[in-house]
């Protein structure tokens, strides 16, 4: 309160606008994607562009972007939202072991880690998993150097492995709901 009390108004002077994060006082939208980039938080400073403007069908782009906000129905989200149903939060359909979270499917499975792992091994690269996906996002690899196609070949893979750990992720809790019903008629 203090800081409006100091401001002085002159009546004869006319209003302006003045945007403080640009030199020119002018907004525009460089100067606040500049600002936010400066933000800790990375998922503000998420690279739509690398998701977008990507070469991968329109769904596998989708699938990452609700990856990226944390939007993903794994099965610690679902046990949130439905707690009755009779699914186990702490257990990873991949790897058997460990709890399926978005951080952990995709980055942290030992499955997922082998498979990121090959990708980094073709593309001549050392690699140790991030923390969370969104560091994954905004981390800018060089995978396959500078050159428009090896920026376009790095964008195909890493959004290509995210759709493939979702699939088989998918195909193998399915699979197994399809025998139960099998079984035992359920």
């Amino acid at each position: 309160m203090s800081s409006l009390s100091s401001v002085r108004f002159s009546p004869s002077l006319a209003d302006s606008r003045a945007w403080s994060l640009s030199s020119s006082g002018l907004f525009t939208v460089k100067f606040f994607f500049l600002a936010l980039s400066k933000v800790s938080n990375p998922i503000l400073f998420l690279p739509a562009k690398f998701l977008w403007s990507s070469k991968v069908p329109s769904k596998v782009k989708a699938l990452a972007w609700i990856v990226a906000h944390g939007k993903v129905n794994t099965n610690d989200k679902l046990q949130l939202r439905r707690p009755y149903k009779s699914l186990c939060p702490q257990w990873c359909i991949l790897c058997k072991g460990n709890g399926e979270s978005i951080d952990h499917l995709f980055l942290h499975c030992p499955v997922t880690i082998g498979l990121w792992n090959k990708l980094f091994k073709m593309a001549g690269l050392d690699w140790v998993p991030p923390r969370s996906f969104e560091d994954m996002l905004v981390i800018a690899f060089k995978g396959l150097g500078n050159s428009l196609r090896g920026k376009t070949l790095w964008q195909v893979a890493c959004l290509t492995l995210v759709w493939i750990v979702w699939q088989e992720r998918n195909k193998r809790i399915f699979r197994i709901r399809g025998d139960r019903k099998r079984h035992y008629g359920i």
